[in-house]
């Protein structure tokens, strides 16, 4: 994916800049992120923390995610868009909503994840792998632990 990219709120009072490619494009079927998107999934790019550039003020609303790592979800305190994420879990990356994109047809998503939560009305495509709950470190630029049994994948 080449970058820069850039996106921003429905009202354009944010706007972002992603100076490096992703680590990785996820659909997170996740409770949370359905809850804050208002729908079925997200869709994100994992982008690494150093290459988001943000301009404007937003806030943050902060919970405990379904992995139990802090979840804190940054939006728009005019429009209410909902644009990026952090974690806890691993501070090195930043989820980035696709649909925020200026140009969301960039959005290639590689694997499912959360998907032991996802709606039973979604469709969901067939050839990316899936994840039950959350997904490797390596799918946020981060080194697998080396004791580390393989993470099964759903299906296989």
């Amino acid at each position: 994916m080449e970058t820069p990219l850039t996106g921003g709120c429905f009202c354009g009072a944010i706007r972002y800049r992603i100076t490096a490619p992703p680590f990785g494009q996820a659909n997170c079927h996740c409770r949370a992120c359905q809850r804050a998107t208002g729908g079925a999934f997200a869709g994100v790019l994992l982008v690494p923390t150093e290459a988001l550039e943000v301009a404007g003020e937003y806030r943050e609303f902060t919970e405990l995610g379904d992995s139990g790592n802090k979840v804190s979800r940054g939006f728009c305190p005019q429009c209410g868009s909902t644009l990026f994420a952090r974690t806890t879990r691993i501070a090195s990356m930043r989820p980035v909503y696709a649909a925020t994109l200026d140009k969301p047809e960039l959005f290639t998503p590689t694997l499912d994840a959360w998907v032991d939560f996802a709606q039973p009305w979604v469709t969901m495509d067939e050839s990316l792998p899936k994840y039950r709950r959350d997904l490797p470190a390596e799918c946020a630029g981060l080194p697998a632990p080396k004791n580390r049994r393989p993470r099964p994948v759903v299906g296989s």
